[in-house]
């Protein structure tokens, strides 16, 4: 694992040399993050675990050319900007002193279309809604590297299009808190605009603002494309769709 990821290192640090022969843009890289929390105030540690060995160990190398803890020149400063894809946290528990491991239930590691133990609805994918995870991730790379930042990838598996609408808003709006709080992002990119070709499942989870008929190949407005548009129109979240910023009700609206 260790040997894959030095070798990943290496690789970007020479792309990027190669590109910056040609070209004097800002060159970016972009990443899948997850945000980690504790399962209870003992596991603060797993955290930093968790996060080093999953972030910080490659970050650190092309931004600080510290490779596990050796200096390497030729692998500092290789990237003027970071890309964060993220979609949902993993709760993590201490084993010992050094060691964790994740607990099933919550973030990724729920079952498809189920309740978190937190409460929090879980997607077709099962993936728990913790939009405040994305701010967590924002606000540790910023203190950390002070790179700007471009959300790329955020989203949700919903092919009802229940979940989506409150998952858009409040994860917008947890990206509004980090430019409040002097994050610099430069943007944000949800994924999806149309259902399409999951590498891990094909077709069957649909991530789009627009529906697809895979036979037709027609397209149909979500109720949710129409939320984005109102977010990009007002270039902010409007005030008649705040009551979204929140977790979707888990409980039927009436007995």
């Amino acid at each position: 694992m260790r040997k894959a990821l030095i070798n990943l290192i290496q690789a970007h640090a020479r792309a990027y040399d190669a590109i910056r022969i040609i070209s004097k843009k800002p060159i970016g890289l972009i990443y899948a993050n997850t945000a980690y929390t504790p399962l209870t105030e003992k596991d603060t540690k797993a955290v930093e675990l968790a996060e080093q060995d999953t972030r910080w160990s490659f970050f650190d190398a092309i931004i600080h050319g510290n490779l596990y803890g050796e200096a390497r020149e030729d692998l500092r400063n290789r990237l003027d900007w970071i890309g964060i894809n993220y979609y949902s946290r993993l709760v993590v528990r201490l084993i010992g002193d050094n060691l964790y491991t994740m607990v099933p239930g919550y973030g990724h590691a729920c079952e498809r279309n189920s309740i978190s133990p937190d409460n929090r609805p879980c997607s077709d994918f099962g993936w728990e809604l913790y939009p405040e995870g994305l701010y967590d991730v924002l606000m540790k790379y910023w203190k950390r590297y002070h790179l700007p930042i471009y959300v790329t990838e955020n989203g949700i598996a919903d092919s009802a299009d229940y979940l989506r609408p409150y998952y858009l808003v409040s994860h917008i709006y947890q990206v509004h808190r980090a430019l409040s709080d002097g994050v610099d992002v430069r943007g944000y990119l949800h994924w999806s605009l149309t259902d399409n070709y999951e590498w891990a499942s094909g077709f069957s989870m649909r991530f789009g603002l627009l529906y697809v008929d895979y036979t037709t190949k027609k397209q149909y407005w979500r109720p949710s494309a129409y939320i984005y548009r109102e977010i990009a129109l007002n270039k902010a979240i409007p005030d008649e769709l705040m009551h979204l910023n929140t977790v979707p009700p888990v409980r039927p609206l009436r007995k």
